[in-house]
This record gives C-alpha cells, sequence and structure tokens, in this order.
C-alpha cells in the first residue's frame, strides 16, 4: 500500500510538471500582434531632420517652406518590436501622396500606412502690367519661389497656348520681384500671365503686349552707295513689320540745315529701300529720315561713320 501510493504520488507530481512546462512553453512562444509605425523621419533638403506626425493610418510629413522639394526620400522607420514594415527603413521611395507602408505584426496582422507630404508654402501673390515685345515683364508679388528649377512662368493667349518664359529670360529674381525677357517671336495681343512656383499656381491678366519699339538701321556693312543706286534700311529687332504701314515719304541729310527728298522703293517685314537721288550731292549722308502721316519723325543716325554717295 505504501508503495502504491507513493507511486500515484509521483505521477501525479510527473503530470503536474508536465502541465507547468507545457504552458511555459504557450507563453514563451507567444506572437506578437503589433503592427504600429513609432518613427517615421526624413531630411529636408539642409540636411536638417523632419519627423512625421502618425495620424492613424497617415504619415503626415510637414515640408518646410521656400525649400527645394525632393521627388525621392529615403525615411528613417521604427516600427513595433518583431514587426517588419514593407518598403524597409532606408529604401528610397516617391515623395508623394499615396505612398503606401505595410507593416506585419509577429503574427502576422498587417497594418497599412499612406504617406501625406504637407507642403508649407503660402499662396504666392503678385501684380503684373502690360508691356511689350523685347521688352520685360515684372511680377510685385510675395512668396514666390526664388529657384528657376521650381518657379515656372507662362502667357496665355486668348486661344490657352501657353508659352513658357524659360528661367533663363529671368534677369531678377526674389520672393517678392521676378523680371523676365518677353521674345520678339510671340504676337501682340492680349495675355494671361501664369505662374507656377513650387506645387503651387497663380493666374493674373488680361495684360497687353505692345509692339517693340521702332529701331531702325543702316547695316554697318553699307559704307558706299551709288547715285540712282538703292539703300537698304533694317530693324535691328525685328521691330519693322509692325510699322512698315506707317511710312508715308522720307529725306536724306545734305547738310544740318537741308534735306533731300528720296523715293521710296519698297517696304517688307525686313528691310526699307530707298532710292539714291540722281543729283545728290558726292558727300556722306549722315542722317536718314522716314516720316509717318502724322508727319512725325523717325530718325537713322549715321554720325561719324556715313554713308559715302558715289558715281
Amino acid at each position: 500500500m505504501i508503495y502504491f501510493k507513493s507511486g500515484r504520488l509521483c505521477f501525479l507530481l510527473s503530470l503536474l510538471a508536465a502541465v507547468f512546462v507545457i504552458s511555459s512553453c504557450k507563453k514563451e512562444y507567444l506572437k506578437y500582434p503589433y503592427n504600429d509605425i513609432e518613427r517615421f523621419t526624413i531630411k529636408d533638403a539642409n540636411g536638417t531632420e523632419i519627423k512625421a506626425s502618425i495620424e492613424g493610418s497617415d504619415i503626415i510629413v510637414y515640408y518646410p517652406p521656400f525649400m527645394a522639394v525632393p521627388d525621392f526620400i529615403n525615411p528613417q522607420i521604427t516600427v513595433s518590436e518583431r514587426a517588419v514594415i514593407e518598403p524597409a527603413s532606408g529604401a528610397q521611395v516617391a515623395f508623394k501622396t499615396g505612398v503606401t507602408f505595410k507593416v506585419k505584426a509577429q503574427d502576422g496582422s498587417v497594418k497599412t500606412y499612406t504617406l501625406k507630404p504637407a507642403i508649407n508654402q503660402p499662396n504666392p501673390a503678385f501684380e503684373v502690367g502690360d508691356s511689350r515685345l523685347g521688352d520685360v515683364l515684372v511680377l510685385f508679388g510675395e512668396y514666390m519661389v526664388p529657384d528657376a528649377s521650381r518657379t515656372k512662368l507662362y502667357i496665355v493667349d486668348k486661344n490657352n497656348k501657353e508659352t513658357q518664359l524659360p528661367g533663363s529670360s529671368f534677369t531678377e529674381f526674389t520672393a517678392s520681384r521676378l523680371i523676365a525677357n518677353i521674345p520678339i517671336s510671340i504676337d501682340t495681343g492680349s495675355y494671361r500671365v501664369k505662374l507656377k512656383t513650387g506645387s503651387l499656381i497663380q493666374l493674373k491678366g488680361p495684360i497687353h503686349i505692345a509692339p517693340p519699339d521702332l529701331s531702325l538701321v543702316v547695316p554697318a556693312t553699307i559704307t558706299t552707295v551709288k547715285r540712282g543706286g538703292t539703300l537698304s534700311i533694317t530693324s535691328d529687332n525685328g521691330s519693322l513689320k509692325y510699322y512698315k504701314q506707317i511710312f508715308v515719304r522720307a529725306t536724306m541729310s545734305i547738310d544740318i540745315f537741308t534735306e533731300k527728298p528720296v523715293n521710296i522703293v519698297s517696304i517688307t517685314n525686313d528691310e526699307i529701300k530707298l532710292q539714291v537721288p540722281i543729283d545728290l550731292p558726292l558727300i556722306k549722308i549722315e542722317n536718314i529720315y522716314l516720316y509717318d502721316k502724322n508727319d512725325t519723325l523717325y530718325g537713322i543716325d549715321r554720325s561719324g561713320n556715313g554713308i559715302q554717295v558715289t558715281e
């Protein structure tokens, strides 16, 4: 009997020990259910660390204003213990809304987070006035990003065709002032001005772009002209085509007191041809004058480098 009791006691003790071991094993191998992003940081253009705000399943990154916004980032990410994240911490991802990160807990449960950059750029504002071809467009305003790679300037015609004024045309550019050359190649007329600076766009107008100032020259290569021959006048800024219809007569100066009438042979977009009088003295022509119907004078001065009249 004593043996039986002792054996039964040993059996019970062995059973309790086995239950304890099994229970201990279950606790030791319990899988973690945590799948949170605990920290998410990137660096700005100056190398300063920016910590994201984790709000529910959103990763909100407040990016500094007036700073170049990267197309890609390499975020450093800390997640819950024994969880893994995809894309991995340090991997390159696009810096744009909609990029997702999946955190998988040890027990297999997954939580998806969405990147939402918040670019802290105040709305730009500007005023702009009329101008003319070959001149400049001047924008006065505030909160423009003074970086030609991030700020684009366009003029938009009545048909909504956009012509970009490239960064190379900017002669002055600050957060409050932008000056750009207007190309001679576009048409005159009414335009709107479109400014895209950073991620924001402002549209102003309409403004009027007038013809360029008229500039007429006798090419420097012309140093002599024959009596009865023709003399060419051109515009050095492409302006003649806007004024070719206004001229009604022309003269050449013989001296400071006397002008000799000359015939206008032809006028095109690029050239005016004058016929030199057959009886013009053999002098150096230093001044040529063109007149419109209101008798307004447009002069070409070759003082000091006159055109010699020859037989």
